[in-house]
């Protein structure tokens, strides 16, 4: 039963840290250059 819990809880934690990585993807610099921000001028 603890292994289940265990893997049952590492499943969450992966699902999460996608979830996190794509959020922090779709907010990053949309490729418009932002004069107020030189970060975002490539």
């Amino acid at each position: 039963m603890s292994r289940r819990i265990r893997f049952a809880l590492a499943l969450v934690l992966v699902s999460f840290a996608l979830t996190a990585s794509a959020c922090a993807d779709a907010s990053g610099p949309s490729g418009v250059c932002d004069n107020n921000n030189p970060v975002t001028c490539h």
